[in-house]
């Protein structure tokens, strides 16, 4: 058996998970090598949290400007919008980003590998055309969208597809009612395209206050976007210049393009885990333990591919979390309230339990709702609504949700992430003085319950 490696630690995936891996550890003196086929930064930085949050803030302009005219603004001329100038500043942005990575990997002293990696045995992979050996092996290989099954599927793209398309589609159907499929659906209306949402659940955006789902819900066909619950796609077929979409219900769409976004599944099926036996469950997820130890000793996973939290952020932690559990001082990621954003028009963030969540955990909670029309619109005709959320457990009086939805919910609500991870309570809340005027201050303003 092997007591000398090429390193002691390898990690499989040069996502925020895997290059973080690689750079604690080099800098607590591991030996350390990381292989990546496709690009450095991983999903995040190159097809996800990145170039969307991009064309998201590109979709916002024109509400801007034409809000801007109740502030005294005149323009001689119709601003316009070029999809290809928005794709080409995007690629230079991530390829900036790109080369912050590598430049970070190389000056941590890790050996970047830009080759697809499989398991020979539990120290042993095969990257690229040469045997690499490893004392521990980190799996963070990530995520992949999920295919739909229907008849047609072939003409279905992807997120990942979406930020290269030659051009902006007429009208497009996006399959799917998760964040993915909101944040595309309004990011697309916003820049002028016809989209039409059919989604087999009855809800969308499922898992989180329903209340505040319906407010987006409620934004969203407003806005002209088309959403279709309870429904299923059940075939397409392709035309000379557009696709025919037909739904179990008997609805037909014609349309320009369809983006299927029902989800994404762990990274695993060309990793060879079969021949080392990882423990993998239905969807493919490596099964770990509160270490990120796999079923074999010396293999570890996080992120993505163990389908805990698929959120950039939480990979980063666990990153250095299993760093270490690796050196001998475990710490253990609290996984408890984690904020998240859906960036969606209007913005959606929260932060601790939904409505629904607190009332199967406790027994008496208090809520506390507040809605009211933003600053920035209430010279204009166009009602930007804001509408935020507090839960309380009525007998400590802690906080143990907070939710927002409204321009910069994002940035409010990571703010007040820490509050409640520090177990703040309710007169905590009372006795912070508010900035003002500021949407964030009314979260410190609310005293009367709501129900």
């Amino acid at each position: 058996m092997l007591t000398e490696y090429n390193y002691d630690l390898f990690i499989i995936g040069a996502g925020s998970g895997g290059v973080r891996t690689a750079r604690i550890a080099a800098q607590h003196g591991l030996s350390v090598g990381i292989a990546e086929q496709r690009f450095l930064g991983g999903t995040c930085v190159n097809v996800g949290c990145v170039p969307k949050k991009l064309f998201v803030l590109a979709s916002q302009f024109p509400s801007k400007y034409y809000l801007s005219e109740s502030f005294g603004w005149k323009y001689t001329t119709e601003p316009k919008f070029s999809w290809q100038v928005l794709k080409e500043n995007k690629d230079k942005e991530i390829e900036r980003l790109n080369q912050i990575y590598d430049n970070l990997l190389n000056e941590s002293g890790a050996d970047i590998m830009h080759s697809e990696a499989k398991f020979i045995d539990q120290n042993c992979l095969r990257v690229g055309n040469k045997n690499v050996t490893a004392r521990n092996i980190v799996i963070a290989s990530g995520s992949k969208s999920n295919q739909p099954s229907f008849k047609g599927n072939e003409y279905v793209i992807h997120s990942d597809d979406l930020f290269s398309m030659e051009k902006l589609p007429n009208k497009i159907l996006i399959v799917g009612g998760g964040y993915i499929a909101i944040e595309f659906a309004c990011l697309l209306n916003n820049l002028g395209v016809n989209v039409t949402i059919v989604n087999r659940s009855n809800q969308i955006l499922r898992g989180f206050d329903r209340e505040m789902v319906d407010k987006i819900s409620q934004s969203m066909t407003q806005a002209g976007i088309k959403i279709h619950l309870d429904n299923e796609i059940s075939e397409v077929s392709k035309f000379n210049d557009f696709y025919n979409v037909m739904t179990e219900k008997g609805y037909s769409f014609q349309v320009d393009k369809i983006l299927s976004a029902i989800g994404r599944s762990p990274n695993t099926e060309n990793l060879d885990l079969e021949k080392i036996k990882v423990e993998t469950s239905k969807n493919g997820a490596v099964i770990i333990n509160k270490n990120y130890q796999t079923s074999v000793n010396n293999v570890y996973a996080l992120g993505d591919v163990v389908d805990r939290f698929q959120l950039t952020p939480v990979a980063i932690h666990e990153a250095m979390s299993l760093v270490n559990c690796l050196i001998g001082s475990p710490k253990q990621v609290d996984y408890e309230n984690i904020p998240t954003a859906v960036f969606s028009t209007p913005e959606f963030a929260t932060v601790g339990l939904s409505e629904e969540s607190a009332r199967k955990r406790f027994r008496n909670i208090e809520i506390y709702v507040s809605s009211f029309k933003s600053l920035s619109s209430s010279m204009s005709k166009k009602r930007d609504e804001i509408l935020l959320k507090l839960i309380v457990t009525k007998n400590d009086q802690i906080v143990r949700g907070c939710h927002m939805v409204g321009e910069n919910a994002a940035e409010i609500i990571q703010g007040f992430a820490v509050a409640l991870k520090a177990g703040a309570t309710k007169q905590i809340f009372d006795n912070t003085v508010g900035i003002h005027p500021s949407t964030a201050e009314e979260f410190v303003t609310m005293r009367s319950i709501t129900r």
